[in-house]
């Protein structure tokens, strides 16, 4: 009987001991969950527009060296229109970006504004090509409104354009 209650005993130390390390473990790993969770809680969002400055595909404005890269391959640009298109590019970028930042301006101002911006800089950049690249660029913009009106009919979302 003796040698019973001896491997009980021996059972039951272990058991609290088990118990004790399961309790060590848990409360670790809940510490580390809170720790976890309070760094995503501080961590801002990304910035949106930053997908589009590494050239990756976002509701937002490509950057202007993209913009450049694009308006080079299909237009055929010289490095001396690159060297004048590019500051447009910049500049047009630049207002985008602090339009999209202005919440104080109704959506239907801000889509306004931002039509105004890219057709100064559509002008600008036309008056550094040659006819035939004028023909091409005005083709390639009727190109991308056709395709966001086929977009803005398809979502009829809240980033949708007013109606004209």
């Amino acid at each position: 009987m003796s040698k019973l209650k001896l491997h009980g005993t021996g059972d039951s130390k272990l058991m609290r001991r088990l118990t004790r390390i399961w309790l060590v473990a848990a409360t670790g790993l809940l510490l580390s969950a809170g720790t976890v969770l309070a760094q995503d809680a501080q961590t801002p969002p990304a910035d949106p527009g930053s997908a589009m400055s590494r050239g990756g595909h976002h509701h937002g404005m490509p950057s202007a060296d993209d913009q450049l890269k694009h308006l080079t391959t299909k237009l055929n640009l010289s490095d001396d229109q690159q060297a004048k298109v590019k500051p447009i590019l910049e500049e047009q970028h630049n207002q985008m970006e602090q339009l999209r930042a202005d919440n104080s301006t109704s959506r239907q101002d801000r889509w306004k504004k931002m039509r105004e911006i890219r057709e100064n800089s559509d002008n600008q950049i036309k008056s550094v090509l040659n006819d035939d690249q004028k023909k091409q660029f005005d083709q390639m913009r009727e190109e991308q409104r056709s395709r966001m009106k086929e977009r803005m009919g398809a979502h009829s979302g809240a980033d949708a354009p007013p109606a004209q």
